[in-house]
């Protein structure tokens, strides 16, 4: 069966591991929690036919600036990166800035 054709709910079997489809293109792996993209084409096994007894991780809020400490760390790793390999040139890490600096301004306005 093709992946598009499930509901959302439902579990199935790709590559060997159990997924609850999620969305329309994502999946959640039954037994570690992590999301997964899975194309709309491909072929999974279903294993029920109900979405009675799925769960639904519960959607808590998310904190400002845990969002900005982890994207912090997420951006001086690829600054460090860029660095290592010598392809950082003063262009580059002056768009980066200010991207980061937008990301910033509009995740802590209101």
């Amino acid at each position: 069966m093709k992946f598009k054709l499930l509901s959302i709910g439902q579990k199935f079997k790709y590559q060997d591991e159990v997924y609850v489809k999620t969305s329309p293109i994502i999946a959640s792996n039954v037994e570690t929690s992590h999301n997964k993209m899975i194309p709309r084409y491909a072929v999974v096994t279903m294993l029920d036919n109900s979405s009675e007894d799925i769960q639904i991780p519960s959607k808590e809020p998310v904190i400002a600036e845990d969002v900005l400490k982890h994207f912090n760390l997420f951006y001086e790793k690829c600054i460090a990166t860029l660095e290592k390999n010598d392809v950082l040139i003063p262009k580059i890490k002056d768009e980066l800035d200010k991207a980061r600096d937008e990301f910033t301004k509009n995740l802590t306005q209101k």
